[in-house]
């Protein structure tokens, strides 16, 4: 547990813990630091928690496994509820909002703590029109309702009609400094996981197209999953040079990673707001993506990235060599993404979420009394498979 022992303010995070890489549990580890550098007690419960010796086997019932370490989750949560004030459940959707955020949510009712419920996911409008009317009950339980993107407002108030505040993901802005690039290099990285959610194949299909006009490009792959075999077999089969599969990379060290590439491609087919975009801009990577799901809530096409649909590789490369041939252009759009990257700065997220906690330093820091379903109004929208956390 982090922060000074003895303050009233204790806070209780339920996420994945990394590893794995993911943009849910890098965010409850960024929260885990930085909340306790504000003086608050805060402490994390892992959703993927480790099965003990004596159950080591149910790691291997991949059909069970999910509902097995459940209910060790719920345990570890009761007895962990004892000190805990405000419990901030990271969610998102499938199978880990059920095992995972449904229990945690009743189980902290049920104690008279008070519930976030910070939901994430990109896949939100799917898993909603499937299963809003059997999680709306839920929804409905959390004290206050938070997602870091106008998108996932719109999309929670259309599906179940639940009122949700924003409250931005985090990037380390001193960890992600920006640089200006004199001369844009074709030198790409994508971070995301290796799943066909993300679609690195495009990303391979538009290297291989650019690495035709500039033979010294190189893209460095950054992230494990399912589809690293099949995408390390597609590179060989296609005699692709300067591909360089990173595996995991720990958040400490994407800084350097981005210092050493201009240009960040990603082409997620669903997407929610995927915070190594953010940190992307704020290296002053010149971005490339899809403009799926949350990503045009933050990035307009030509003014601070370049947007492509889903499954348009080709727009990808066009859009590479846009950047690669218009110098003016690629400062244009990593000035005017620079611009938008306070608003993930941390001194403005806490002012959003401890205001969230109902902390109040009138009465010593305790938060306000739990009352579900009195929350704040939504901020206004700007213009313009199926994984589970693990």
């Amino acid at each position: 547990m982090a922060g000074t022992i003895g303050r009233q303010r204790k806070v209780l995070l339920i996420a994945p813990e990394v590893p794995p890489y993911g943009g849910v549990a890098l965010q409850a580890q960024l929260l885990l630091e930085l909340i306790g550098r504000e003086e608050v007690p805060v402490a994390l419960l892992p959703s993927n928690l480790a099965f003990p010796a004596r159950l080591r086997f149910a790691g291997h019932l991949r059909g069970l496994r999910p509902f097995l370490r459940s209910i060790l989750f719920c345990r570890r949560l009761w007895a962990m509820l004892d000190d805990v004030q405000v419990v901030h459940i990271l969610a998102c959707s499938w199978l880990y909002f059920f095992v995972v955020v449904c229990p945690a949510i009743v189980i902290s009712r049920l104690r008279g703590k008070r519930v976030i419920l910070n939901y994430h996911g990109g896949q939100a409008d799917e898993f909603l029109r499937f299963y809003g009317l059997l999680v709306r009950p839920f929804f409905r339980m959390a004290d206050a309702v938070t997602a870091p993107s106008a998108f996932l407002v719109e999309v929670i108030g259309r599906r179940i009609g639940v009122p949700v505040e924003i409250v931005a993901n985090i990037v380390d802005l001193d960890a992600f400094r920006y640089r200006k690039r004199a001369s844009l290099q074709p030198k790409m990285v994508v971070t995301r996981h290796l799943e066909k959610l993300y679609d690195i194949e495009s990303v391979i299909r538009a290297f291989r197209e650019v690495q035709r006009r500039y033979p010294d490009a190189s893209l460095s792959i950054a992230g494990t999953g399912q589809e690293e075999k099949r995408l390390r077999d597609l590179v060989r089969a296609w005699q692709l040079q300067n591909v360089t599969f990173l595996g995991y990379v720990p958040h400490r060290e994407l800084p350097a990673l981005y210092d050493r590439c201009d240009i960040l491609l990603n082409a997620s087919l669903a997407d929610n707001l995927p915070g190594s975009l953010v940190e992307a801009a704020a290296a002053g990577l010149v971005v490339v993506s899809t403009g799926v799901g949350g990503i045009p809530y933050m990035f307009e096409s030509g003014r601070n990235a370049l947007l492509v649909p889903a499954g348009d590789w080709a727009g990808l490369v066009s859009a590479v060599f846009r950047v690669l041939e218009d110098p003016v252009l690629a400062s244009h759009i990593t000035e005017e993404a620079l611009r938008e990257c306070p608003r993930y700065a941390w001194t403005s997220v806490w002012q959003s979420l401890s205001s969230v906690y109902g902390f109040d330093r009138d009465t010593g820091g305790r938060p306000e009394p739990s009352a579900a379903g009195a929350r704040g109004s939504p901020l206004p929208m700007p213009v313009e498979q199926r994984p589970s956390c693990k």
